[in-house]
């Protein structure tokens, strides 16, 4: 067994010779693909538009405002003349802008502050396979593509596949174009990672959660990136990074890389000579993490010619109070508002850090600006203590810290006003107690939304109440009231004409779901032989009848009763039963006959014929009634048209116009037919 120390001699030695055989290796890689190379850059955002991004159904945060505020950023420092594409999906393929550029970048700034993301779906890989195969192929531009999303692909049809898009893009891409797969909050599984890895094209990055991409890293970088007339451009890399030129001679000047190897945000250039705009080199990066190979474009010649300064790089915004004097001084539950406008570009901005004792607030969880615009920060004294100073802190651009005025606490010790209000409070109470030891005459009885049962007296006021808990209650007996005893009232649950299905992606299918399970009412079980119940602001005689339901917030009158002497009535006929139906469906040479349902039937569900959805028809006795009919429809007989509630004929071909094609509907009994028929 060898020493520790030899051992560890060996393994320096051998990380040294694979770190130099991978420096050589990494120096011989750099080649250019085609030559000439293109000249101009094309970036493609595909950006996913579910209601996840927003935080909706099962996404644990909003990351839609940091995604729009990135793609502003990442597009800050491009010059490269080209054109930029915007397209996004969720459903399938939704909106797409064009942007030539650098000419309409206030156009692209102000079309990424607008978009929302109102999808119910993300139907990932047939979005991508049709707005891949929808780019055209283009050999003047370097395109990079960025698929932006946080969700899996959830298509039921499972018409397309991972596989098939990459297999679109990889037949309509150039040879310097790239694509890049950005997993928000969530790890891309391994077959999906292994499926990029194997491509020589595409790459497969995972965020965490409520982290937006850094479009300016390395790991990102676009086909084409714009060297600055300080000759210099935006490459953020790590350590261990080797940097190499294709050729140390671009536009006729000799140009080479100042630190080849040292980390950093920027990569700067030495150029022995000048470089005139157009100017095209290449450049290959090799490191650990993986390699990128980028097109270099000199868009001014470089450096400046006589003694023109180089124009400013562009940097990201940032923010300029519009209200330094704001009253500062803060009550408890007090709020100071500080208005906020972004300048020297666009800047997005949320709240990092509150202290405890304050509360600090934006209109959103996190605000996109572009430069100009404006915002408003609302700061609340929760439990700040007398002089006590605090405030919150914001970020920037999702990096830089940013501090806010402090605000100071005032702490006003209130006017014992307690000794004053208990001589107030004394008449007040034997006025009560008077009032409680009157003897009380039960004279109107009312149920609240909370089935609760009240005794109201001859002015209206409520005197008892009780909660109706059990399903049957007699008020005499819980309210003690000889006069009410045998009056019973029974909780029970309405039905409901459509039943609300549960959809725990919609917040307000969940609201209705739960209103519908949670809906009582009150209905009149049994009532005395003396008593009834009557409505207020009703004529005298009509009284509440057993099993009725009582409205809530109504005033039922208790009225002394004497049973009429009983009458002998002849038995009621037999309702006549609704009458039985066929209706048949004509469209063109196919015909479908169906007998109707009793209840309300959409002829949607009897024929299976979407088409159809709205025209929902009912049997009753003697005659079919339209119950309704969808807006987009026309139901016509000669020059009669029929709208909902309207009884149709029988023995009778009426035509149907919906949005989608013309029918024909026969009506007929069924009686009818069978005569026809012997």
């Amino acid at each position: 067994m060898l020493p520790l120390a030899l051992h560890r001699s060996r393994s320096l030695g051998l990380a040294v010779l694979l770190a130099l055989l991978w420096g050589r290796s990494a120096a011989q890689e750099c080649t250019l693909p085609v030559s000439p190379p293109p000249t101009q850059g094309r970036v493609v955002f595909l950006l996913d538009t579910s209601g996840s991004m927003e935080g909706r159904g099962q996404s644990v945060a909003n990351i839609f405002p940091k995604i729009k505020g990135a793609l502003v950023r990442g597009m800050v420092g491009s010059t490269a003349p080209g054109s930029v594409e915007l397209l996004t999906f969720d459903k399938g393929p939704r909106q797409r802008y064009h942007f030539a550029w650098p000419q309409e970048r206030a156009e692209f700034d102000k079309t990424v502050n607008t978009l929302s993301a109102p999808g119910a779906s993300t139907w990932l890989y047939s979005s991508l396979q049709s707005l891949f195969a929808s780019l055209p192929l283009s050999t003047e531009s370097a395109t990079t593509v960025y698929v932006i999303t946080d969700g899996l692909d959830n298509n039921p049809a499972k018409d397309a596949t991972l596989d098939s898009a990459l297999q679109v893009f990889d037949s309509v891409r150039g040879p310097f174009d790239k694509l890049y797969y950005i997993a928000l909050g969530q790890p891309i599984p391994p077959e999906i990672q292994s499926r990029f890895a194997s491509t020589t094209f595409a790459k497969a990055l995972s965020l965490p959660i409520n982290q937006a991409p850094d479009l300016t890293s390395v790991s990102l970088s676009r086909s084409l990136v714009t060297v600055g007339p300080d000759a210099s451009f935006a490459f953020q890399h790590p350590a261990n990074t080797q940097l190499r030129l294709e050729s140390g001679n671009i536009g006729g000047a000799t140009v080479s890389i100042r630190d080849p190897s040292a980390a950093g945000a920027r990569v700067k250039l030495d150029v022995d000579g000048s470089v005139p705009a157009g100017s095209v080199g290449y450049m290959c990066s090799r490191s650990p993490d993986g390699n990128q190979d980028v097109l270099l474009r000199f868009d001014a010649d470089t450096p400046p010619p006589g003694n023109i300064a180089a124009a400013p790089i562009d940097v990201l915004g940032t923010l300029k109070l519009l209200n330094p004097d704001f009253g500062r001084v803060l009550q408890r539950g007090q709020s100071a508002v500080l208005n906020y406008r972004a300048v020297n570009g666009p800047v997005t901005v949320e709240v990092a850090q509150v202290p405890s004792v304050i509360g600090a607030s934006l209109p959103d969880q996190t605000i996109s600006l572009l430069e100009g615009e404006e915002v408003s920060l609302k700061v609340t004294d929760k439990a700040l203590k007398h002089d006590q100073q605090a405030a919150p802190m914001l970020r920037l651009n999702d990096t830089t810290p940013y501090a806010v005025p402090k605000v100071i606490g005032k702490v006003i010790k209130p006017f014992p006003w307690w000794w004053l209000l208990t001589l107030l409070l004394i008449p007040l109470i034997w006025r009560l107690i008077s009032w409680a030891r009157r003897p009380f005459v039960p004279y109107a009885l009312s149920v609240d939304r909370s089935l609760r049962i009240y005794l109201h007296d001859r002015s209206g006021r409520r005197r008892s109440r009780l909660f109706l808990r059990q399903n049957q209650m007699d008020v005499g007996v819980k309210f003690r009231e000889v006069r009410l005893r045998g009056l019973s009232l029974e909780r029970f649950r309405p039905e409901v004409t459509e039943e609300e299905i549960l959809d725990n992606s919609n917040i307000e299918s969940i609201k209705n779901y739960s209103v519908q399970n949670l809906r009582r009412a009150v209905k009149l079980q049994a009532q005395p032989e003396t008593l009834r119940l009557h409505k207020a602001g009703e004529e005298e005689g009509v009284f509440l009848a057993v099993q009725e339901t009582l409205l809530l917030r109504q005033l039922y009158i208790f009225t002394d009763y004497q049973a009429p002497l009983a009458r002998v009535r002849p038995p009621m006929p037999p309702e006549a039963p609704p009458i039985e139906v066929i209706v048949t469906l004509l469209d063109g040479p196919n015909m479908q006959e169906f007998e109707l349902p009793l209840n309300d039937v959409d002829l949607a569900d009897v024929f299976g014929n979407n088409h159809l959805r709205g025209l929902v028809v009912r049997r009753e006795p003697g005659l079919l009634r339209l119950r309704s009919l969808d807006s987009a429809m026309r139901l016509r007989h000669i020059s009669r048209e029929f709208r909902a509630e309207d009884p149709l004929p029988l023995a009778v071909m009426l035509n149907l116009n919906t949005a989608q094609g013309a029918y024909q509907v026969r009506i007929r009994s069924k009686a009818s037919s069978e005569r026809y028929g012997r």
